[in-house]
């Protein structure tokens, strides 16, 4: 029976290399490598044997093995070889050659092979394989740390680098992929952070500059230093609750180029723009704290006595619709009409009313005409009275450099601020003003009326209110009043409204003219002058007449 161990291997494969133990034994080679393949030497071979076979290599699936121990490589289960007996072996290996093929005989008969006989084929077959197991060696030291085992049931190499390289090609692509994403995610979230930092700028600067509370007009009086910077300034603003942000105001003003901005005491509002306030702070404050105001009174250039009095209840400085002051249209009336205040604004500003007319001297109100057209403040101690004085004082202030002037013309106040009166209402620009002005002192001069339908609207009550186009044109001429300057000479009692600086410096200063007519267009207000009646007369049709016919 064949031993247990050697049923692992094939019969060929065992035999062969057993054969091959002997014959080296034989041979007396000690050697435990085999030569190199370029210096290996074939034996010489008897005449009587087959000529020389050219060896074919072929690739076999061998494990590598390490000599002098045997370390047989798996051979083909399906893969046999015959045996051949070999007699150039030695005689002291003839039994255990025979043994061996009488055992390779009977496993070949149980298997109903028919062996194969050949003298010559074992030798070849033996050069075969040990050339073949010496390049596989070889080999499998290079690539040992590169390649797989090589067994029959392992898949092939080109299978396997095939499946690696469709791996590592998902993974590249994989990668890729993810690579990309993440790219696309940052650039998503910088351009959002970026926007989003941009907005929140636009957002906080626009807010900035906007009024704190525009709808609180409540004044504080604010303390700027000496040598204050604009953003020690905005932070005094906005510690005082009258700015947003102070950072804002300080670059605010720098882009807006404000600049010497002057200490003291400054009265501001939160509904105050930063506009408003950079320039208050460069007019400049005062040297001490000044009542906050409360609101603002604004009276226009030409409005008359009863008109200011309603104006004087309107808060002017406040967004509300409608806001109202503390101050009321029937005490104010009472009060500019009332001879105890008269006397004392007369003793207060005499050369403004040295030339004020009397009260019996026929005139509707003696104040008419001297309180100045401007916006006033008023603060929590306010009243009427020192509200009207505000108005005198303005007036008084505005006319101070030109009371000489007056004198030298041989003028009253009283005249100037009368003709004054009729040029505002009957010019719209300051050319047109002179030549107004010149027509007047024309007439005058040749001892004609002023003959201005504005006296006689005034007179009815009518100076002010909405009236159409034919009551303005067809006027009672032949009215019973101190003011019909149709039929009085002169600049008339006194003022009937209250004049601009532009119409008083017309007055002093009137176009040199040869004019003695005017006439404006009821719908364009467009003046046009005229030398002689027809002229006017011409004019009037045009201008009036037509227009009001249409």
């Amino acid at each position: 029976m064949v031993d247990k161990e050697t049923t692992e291997f094939s019969r060929g494969s065992f035999k062969e290399k057993i054969l091959r133990q002997l014959e080296e034994n034989a041979a007396k080679q000690a050697e435990t490598k085999f030569p190199d393949p370029e210096d290996f030497e074939r034996p010489s071979r008897s005449d009587s044997e087959e000529p020389e076979r050219k060896i074919e290599p072929r690739k076999v699936d061998l494990e590598p093995f390490k000599l002098p121990v045997f370390d047989f490589p798996a051979a083909d289960e399906n893969e046999e070889e015959p045996f051949v007996a070999n007699e150039n072996l030695p005689e002291e290996g003839d039994s255990l050659r025979q043994n061996l093929d009488g055992v390779v005989s009977e496993e070949i008969q149980s298997q109903d092979i028919p062996p194969q006989f050949s003298r010559s084929e074992p030798k070849v077959q033996d050069e075969k394989i040990e050339q073949e197991q010496f390049l596989e060696k070889k080999e499998s030291e290079k690539m040992v740390k590169h390649q797989p085992s090589r067994r029959t049931n392992s898949p092939s190499k080109k299978t396997s680098s095939s499946k690696k390289n469709k791996n590592k090609n998902k993974n590249k692509k994989k990668k890729k992929v993810t690579a990309g994403k993440i790219i696309a995610v940052i650039v998503v979230l910088l351009v959002l952070v970026v926007g989003g930092t941009g907005w929140y700028g636009y957002n906080f600067v626009k807010s900035g500059i906007q009024p704190l509370d525009s709808k609180n007009a409540t004044a504080k009086s604010i303390n700027i230093p000496a040598g204050s910077s604009s953003k020690q300034i905005g932070e005094i603003l906005q510690r005082q609750s009258i700015i947003k942000n102070g950072m804002v105001f300080q670059y605010y003003t720098k882009f807006k180029n404000y600049s010497e901005f002057k200490s003291g005491y400054y009265n501001l509002a939160p509904n105050m723009s930063l506009s408003t306030i950079a320039s208050k702070l460069e007019e400049g404050g005062t040297e001490k704290p000044v009542a906050p105001t409360l609101g603002k009174i604004l009276v226009p250039e030409g409005y008359t006595l009863t008109q200011i009095a309603k104006a004087v209840t309107v808060n002017s400085g406040s967004n509300e619709k409608n806001a109202k002051t503390p101050f009321s249209e029937a005490d104010f009336m009472k009060t500019v009409q009332d001879p105890t205040f008269i006397a004392k604004m007369v003793k207060a500003y005499p050369k403004l009313f040295a030339s004020l007319p009397t009260k019996d001297s026929g005139i509707k109100y003696q104040l008419e005409g001297y309180l100045f057209p401007a916006t006033y403040d008023y603060t929590k101690s306010s009243t009427v009275e020192s509200v009207i004085e505000n108005m005198i004082q303005a007036a008084n202030t505005q006319l101070t450099p030109y009371y000489d002037t007056i004198a030298q013309k041989n003028l009253t106040v009283n005249e100037v601020l009368s003709l004054a009166a009729l040029v505002e209402k009957e010019a719209n620009n300051d050319d047109d003003r002179r030549n107004v002005a010149g027509t007047f002192y024309n007439r005058i001069n040749a001892g004609m009326t002023l003959g201005s339908n504005l006296s006689i609207l005034y007179a009815e009550g009518k100076l002010g209110e909405k009236t159409s186009l034919s009551e303005d044109a067809n006027i009672d001429t032949n009215l019973d009043s101190p003011y019909n300057l149709y039929t009085n000479t002169g600049f008339g009692p006194g003022p009937v409204d209250s004049p601009s600086l532009s119409s008083i410096k017309a007055v002093l200063d009137p176009a040199q003219n040869d004019y003695f007519y005017f006439v404006a267009d009821v719908t364009t207000g467009k003046v046009y002058f005229a030398k002689t009646l027809a002229e006017q007369n011409a004019n009037v049709q045009k201008y009036v007449n037509d227009k009001i016919s249409s």
